[in-house]
Parts: structure tokens; sequence; C-alpha cells
């Protein structure tokens, strides 16, 4: 316990606070015996030698008196008193150290309750209850220290009992505190509520509850003075200013229920007149076949309201309406890139509609069209590339069908008819056949491949078309030649001579 106030009447010493089991191990404890009545034998020797006494004093003090001058009566004095009988009870050596135990065991318990009371300061609130609280413990610790274990139980035992109804008590006024300053802080009466929550962090200063409201307190004639500003803004008409001050008093303190309600219906009135705002002009923009416009500013007002099947609907027949304006637009691109005979880039955007949607007919005939044109622009120009793939037989009767199906295509643009103009000139080159002289020995057989056996001769001229050919002399005994030769329009070509002439 804390040390005795020495002023209080009757304790004239500074009480020492007591360590339980304080005495040492192996000391023999003693009982004190204050006030113990006399047994009845050792009375009646006391009793006889007072009445010796007397008996000495009647006869020897006359004749002492007498030598006395001046001669003075003596007076009787009054017999001893006798030893107050014992009131207290009486304690076995076992009894008294159970109780000091028991005193040093309540003596803990007492001191970790008057650390909780301190930690609550209970000597704020507590008021008398709390000074018989702090008297009993002091009064414990003095029958503690005088060896009185059990007055000191007693005292300790009281002290615990005011103690826990203390801390009942502060609990009991923290709620209440508690209750009565969130009812002031609902009200906006910010001076009430301030007041129980600092009564709360006074008995309980961790308390999370009353520190946050303790804030909230502080801070609400702000918050007020904002939501006023605010509400005056709205009816001035200037609601961007009045939903930033709301938005300050939430920021302040967003518990604060008439800031956010304030806020959340302003912020909702402003959505809507947004969103009609949006919804009229996306439907001027459709009027005006501003299609991709007239989506954006639906998609728009869908992020303000996404449930609204007005804004839904609109932005569906805005996204048709685009749809069909890019097809008509693809269509319309497409054909002039086929009468600049831009085969190409024609049929990439029939296929990109296509991908878009596959049923669309226009596409489907456009690409089959344009899939031709581009097939043969590529045969014609490699053949006109190529023109020696021309000297093949078999080529050179493709490409007159080719060339003659090229020229049946009406209306045949400037394109084609170069093409068609250019193949048709190689073809002819190709068909014409040159003079070529072939010159031998008379006995060697000679074959040109493409023409057939020649036979022997010393000259031969022929007519042949352009191209490569191969001639093979052969003759009895001798090893055989070979010779490769191409005829080209335009190119005159030597004479051949073809003889065997080494021997085998």
């Amino acid at each position: 316990m804390a040390e005795r106030d020495p002023q209080s009447p009757g304790h004239d010493e500074t009480i020492v606070p007591v360590e339980p089991g304080f005495r040492k191990p192996g000391t023999e404890f003693r009982r004190p015996e204050p006030g113990r009545a006399m047994s009845m034998p050792v009375r009646l020797v006391a009793l006889g030698g007072l009445v010796v006494a007397v008996a000495v004093v009647f006869m020897w003090l006359p004749s002492w008196v007498d030598d006395q001058q001046p001669q003075e009566p003596i007076a009787e004095e009054p017999p001893p008193p006798e030893p107050p009988e014992e009131t207290g009870p009486v304690y076995t050596e076992e009894e008294l150290e159970a109780l000091r135990e028991e005193a040093d065991g309540l003596l803990a318990q007492l001191l970790n309750q008057q650390s909780q009371l301190d930690r609550r300061s209970a000597a704020e609130w507590g008021s008398d209850d709390f000074e018989t609280y702090q008297e009993l413990g002091r009064s414990g610790d003095d029958a503690y220290l005088a060896d009185a274990f059990g007055d000191s139980v007693d005292a300790y035992e009281q002290a615990l009992d005011i103690g826990e109804e203390l801390l009942t008590r502060s609990i009991e006024l923290i709620d209440a505190a508690l209750g009565a300053a969130s009812e002031a802080l609902a009200a906006g009466n910010a001076a009430v509520a301030a007041e129980q929550f600092s009564l709360v962090l006074q008995i309980e200063p961790d308390n999370a509850v009353a520190q946050v409201g303790l804030l909230r307190a502080q801070q609400l004639p702000d918050v007020l003075a904002l939501v006023r500003q605010g509400e005056e803004l709205e009816r001035s008409g200037d609601l961007e200013g009045a939903v930033r001050a709301y938005r300050e008093a939430v920021a302040l303190d967003g518990l604060w229920a008439p800031a956010r309600s304030a806020l959340d219906a302003l912020e909702a009135t402003i959505r809507d007149r947004r969103f009609d705002n949006l919804m009229s002009r996306g439907l001027n923009a459709m009027a005006a076949e501003e299609f991709e416009d007239a989506h954006e500013l639906f998609a728009q007002a869908l992020a303000l309201r996404p449930d609204s099947e007005e804004a839904r609907s609109a932005q569906t027949q805005a996204d048709q309406s685009l749809k069909l304006e890019q097809i008509a637009l693809v269509e319309a691109r497409a054909l002039a890139f086929e009468l600049r005979e831009r085969w190409d880039d024609a049929l990439r955007l029939y296929n990109d509609a296509l991908q878009t949607d596959p049923t669309l007919a226009f596409a489907q005939e456009g690409r089959t069209r344009t899939q031709y044109r581009v097939d043969l622009e590529l045969k014609l120009q490699n053949l006109v590339a190529h023109p020696d793939l021309l000297f093949d037989d078999d080529v050179l009767r493709d490409a007159q069908l080719l060339a003659a199906e090229a020229g049946g295509i009406s209306p045949m643009g400037p394109r084609l008819g170069d093409q068609v103009e250019s193949l048709e000139r190689l073809l002819t080159l190709a068909s014409t056949p040159l003079p070529v002289q072939l010159q031998s020995d008379e006995q060697t057989e000679v074959t040109l491949f493409r023409v057939g056996r020649l036979g022997q001769f010393l000259v031969r001229d022929l007519e042949l078309r352009p191209g490569a050919y191969t001639v093979v002399g052969s003759r009895s005994g001798y090893r055989d030649v070979r010779m490769t030769f191409t005829v080209l329009p335009g190119q005159p070509l030597d004479p051949i001579r073809v003889e065997c002439v080494e021997p085998i």
C-alpha cells in the first residue's frame, strides 16, 4: 500500500511497505504476549507481600515520623491496579504463520488492484469510497507491521471488496460516458461530447473509441461550418462548390452522417443532370448521322447509370447505324479499288467485312470477283516478266488461252489492257519460226529434239520457233556429240555444225 499520511489521527509513524515472506529462513518465530493476565498463584504471592509491607509500615512508620519535624500525616497509598485480562484471540505459532501467509497473498492482490485503480485515476472519481479504500489499506499495513495478522487480513479483505466495486463502477462510468458522448456528438454538441470522451480517457487512457470520438468532437465545429457552407452554395446554384465543401467535411469526419448524406444526394443530382445532358447530345449526334460520336456519348451516360435501359438501347442503335455506315463505306471503297484495278486492296476490304459479318452478300460476291482478278493479274504479270516460259509448248498453249480469256473481260481497264497486249505480243514472237541452218559431213546421223530425226546431210535449213533446242550426232566407231542452242526472236543464229570426229 501507499505510505500512510503522517497527519492522520492515531498514526505517528510512516508505514513501510511490507514484502511478503520477509523473515529469513531458519529464524525461530516467537509469539509476542502483549497484555497477558497473571496466573492465580502469582497473584496470591503478590497479595501476601502487600500485607507484610503494610504491617511493617504501621509498626515502623510512627517512630520514624516522630523523629521527623514537622510531622505530617502520611496518606494511605492505593493498591496497585490489577493487570487487564486478555481480550483478543490467542493463536498458536502455526495459526499465526498461516495468517501471515494469508495476509501476504491479500497484500499482493491489493497492490495489483491499487495499480489498476491508479491507472484508472480512481482518486478523481472514487470520492469517499476511494478514501475508505486507502484507509483500509493503510490499516492493514499497520496491523501487518505489528504482527496483528488477523486484523491485517480483515482490513485487506474489506479494501479488496471496495476496490472491486470501484473497478466495476469504472466500467459503468465508461459505458455511460461513451453513450452520452455518442448522443452529444450525433446532436452536434461538440463541448459535451468532448467532455464525456475526455472522462473516458481519464479512466482508460488507451480507449480507442474515446480517442477517435474526442478527435471527432474537436473537429466537429469545422465540420459543421463546412456543411453550412455547402448548403449555402447549393441554394445559390453552385453545385460544384457545394460538393467541394461537403467533401472537405467528409474528409475531416467520414462518420458525420449529415455531411455524407448531403454529399451523396448532391452528387446524385449532378449525375442525373449529366446523364440527361449526355443522352440529349447523343440523340442529336444520331440525328446528324454522327454515329461514332453518338456511341461515345451513350457510353458515358451508361458509365453514370449502368442500369439505364434507355442509354443501353440508344447505344445499340448507334452501334447498328455505325456498323451499317461502316459496311456501306467498305463497299464503296472496295468498288473504288476495283475501278482503279487495285484488286489486292479491294480483296482485303471484302475479307475484313466478312470477318465482321460472314453473311454480307456484297462482300461475298466482291471477294469472288476480286480474287479471280488477282489471280489473273498474277499470271499475266508472270508471263510478261518471264517470256522464256512461252518457249515450252504446253505453256505457250495455256498462255494463248489465258490471253483470249483476259481479252474477253468487259469492261477492260487500262491496266488489264496493257497486260493482255504485252502477252499477245510475246505470244506472237514465241509462235513465229526463225531460220536455222545445220551443217554436217554426210556421215553423221543427226537428230534434233522437239523436231525429230534429220539423218545425214551436208546442209539442212530449218524454220524453228524461239526456244531452246538440243541436237545429237552419232556415227559408228565415233563418240557421239551433243549440242544445245537457243533460238531467240530478233537474234540471228550462226550455222550449227554437227559431226562426229573422235574415234572410239
